[in-house]
């Protein structure tokens, strides 16, 4: 690739993909090696399979920090999961306190949804 490295090559391709100017049949090019459009996105799915698979076996989604689950930092991904849905306190129309805008650190409401069909008492207050 030359002094252009993949990486940001790759980066470049989403920031126009999330743009909306890569031609189509670009996108469709992209889509069939497998690119990836949101690593965050990709991550978040990851993380909630794996939570799916690890409340299958154990009944629950509380795991110790600790806990590795399928090669991914379970523990410390649901420990960090909890901490950011406390931040999300939020009016009954979803709006944040004092009319702000929610910010990266807070767990969306459709997130925290998905997490509670995994277990309704994942996020414990203690």
């Amino acid at each position: 690739m030359g002094a252009h490295p993949l990486g940001a090559c790759i980066a470049d391709q989403r920031r126009y993909c999330a743009a909306g100017v890569l031609e189509a049949s670009r996108v469709a090019e992209l889509e069939k090696l497998g690119m990836v459009r949101s690593v965050h996105a990709s991550a978040w799915d990851t993380g909630l399979d794996v939570a799916r698979s690890y409340a299958a076996v154990h009944g629950h989604f509380l795991p110790a920090a600790s806990v590795v689950c399928e090669s991914f930092p379970f523990g410390v991904r649901a420990r960090n999961q909890c901490a950011t849905a406390r931040k999300a306190v939020r009016t009954p129309n979803g709006v944040s306190p004092g009319n702000r805008l929610s910010y990266a650190g807070e767990l969306s409401e459709r997130r925290m949804e998905a997490l509670a069909k995994v277990d309704p008492g994942w996020s414990p207050a203690w």
